[in-house]
């Protein structure tokens, strides 16, 4: 075989390459030499995160980089603006608590975090007199008391939580706060971040999630705000994007063509996910190739591998959408459409439009409207009904994958 027993041939190459540290769909950017494009965002992360008593919520939609910038800042204002101090991360699943959540932070700065019992031992000294028959005397008396006391812990307070973590410089970052599931949980991490805000804490906190709104975030915690400064990250727009494309592959010695930057850019949507993807999978390509050059045909191979390291869930709401209709070609056609459009939000006019101008096809609107209407009214469908006439997707990131299937399509058609 070419590429030796397993491929590892061709995998050895691509590992030297370091394509895989330029270019990561499947983990966030921690390394500020691969970060790119959120230099105004990251700006007011510094700022903020540097105030005293001032902490971080950074939110916005899957796969715009919230993690990616809240890491890679974080790290950086801890080696050259606040001087040191523990960096400790904790992802959240929909299993966890406020507690949970906290015991990371106490095990990562040894702080005691379990009910214990202890013995003090205390020493009393006096005179004791005594009497004998010849004279009268005074002997020094001590006595040893030894007391059992109880180390009490409250992982479920507040404030005993703040109490222990007050005087520890570094910062804490929360990942996927949106996972935690009890609103209560969310609303004592707020109160701790208050907490901490009100004894000027050198610890810091950056809570990170899914959300429209910060709030969401906090289970609208009513006086956190003060103290807990918002960061919200929307789509990147296009120049941003093709900064991360440009600059990638000039780390690895590759040249793509304009044309491959300009699809690229259009398929990512401001989503940097699917960037770093298409990305990854050209470079891989060029690696293997020997070729630096990287034109469409090395493009449209991409785009097939992208599809199939893409999310299950997407590619599952997506199929088991389609395959519920009699006539699933005339759904797909819809939503390709609908995945063309620009902003959040479409009408029948504007799928009919982008069908028009970019597939050659001209559908009536009547038409679009009906099969839209037949999509947003399946359980668990990929469009929604969001006002009169005016539909989007469930998941900000369907369009994008779309596109994306639609390039791999016309590759294995050809």
């Amino acid at each position: 075989m070419s590429n030796g027993t397993f491929g590892i041939g061709r995998e050895t190459r691509i590992v030297r390459s370091g394509a895989r540290r330029v270019f990561t769909p499947h983990s966030p950017v921690d390394d500020i030499s691969h970060f790119f494009g959120r230099e105004e965002e990251a700006s007011r992360f510094v700022s903020v995160i540097n105030t005293e008593g001032q902490h971080v919520l950074v939110f916005g939609d899957r796969g715009v980089g919230k993690t990616s910038l809240a890491i890679t800042t974080c790290r950086v204002l801890l080696q050259r603006v606040m001087g040191g101090g523990k960096y400790i991360e904790k992802r959240c699943d929909s299993s966890d608590t406020f507690e949970s959540i906290v015991l990371n932070v106490l095990r990562a700065l040894e702080i005691e975090h379990q009910n214990r019992e202890m013995t003090q031992t205390t020493n009393r000294g006096g005179k004791a007199s005594i009497k004998i028959p010849v004279a009268g005397a005074e002997l020094d008396s001590h006595r040893q008391n030894a007391v059992k006391v109880l180390h009490q812990v409250s992982l479920s307070s507040p404030s005993w939580v703040a109490e222990q973590l007050q005087s520890k410089p570094g910062i804490f970052l929360i990942d996927e706060v949106d996972a935690v599931a009890g609103k209560e949980d969310r609303k004592k991490l707020a109160e701790l971040v208050k907490l901490l805000s009100d004894n000027k804490s050198p610890l810091k906190v950056v809570l990170v999630g899914i959300a429209s709104t910060g709030s969401d975030l906090t289970a609208g915690h009513p006086s956190v705000q003060r103290c807990l400064k918002e960061v919200q990250l929307k789509r990147m727009d296009d120049d941003d994007i093709k900064k991360i494309i440009r600059n990638g592959f000039k780390k690895l010695g590759q040249v793509p063509t304009e044309e491959v930057v300009t699809r690229i850019t259009d398929i990512s949507a401001g989503l940097p996910h699917f960037t770093h993807l298409i990305c990854l999978k050209c470079a891989e390509a060029s690696v293997v190739s020997g070729n630096k050059h990287i034109g469409s045909e090395v493009l449209t191979a991409a785009l097939i591998e992208s599809v199939k390291d893409s999310e299950n869930a997407l590619k599952d709401s997506y199929t088991n959408c389609l395959h519920s209709f009699n006539k699933p070609l005339e759904y797909k056609v819809i939503v390709l459409g609908a995945a063309q459009c620009k902003g959040s939000e479409f009408r029948a006019y504007d799928i009919r439009q982008q069908l028009q101008d970019r597939v050659g096809l001209d559908v009536e609107a009547a038409i679009i409207s009906r099969r839209l209407t037949a999509i947003a009214a399946k359980a668990g469908g990929i469009i929604e009904k969001c006002g009169r006439g005016y539909y989007r997707f469930v998941d900000p990131r369907m369009p994008s994958f779309v596109k994306l299937l639609h390039g791999a399509d016309k590759q294995s058609a050809a």
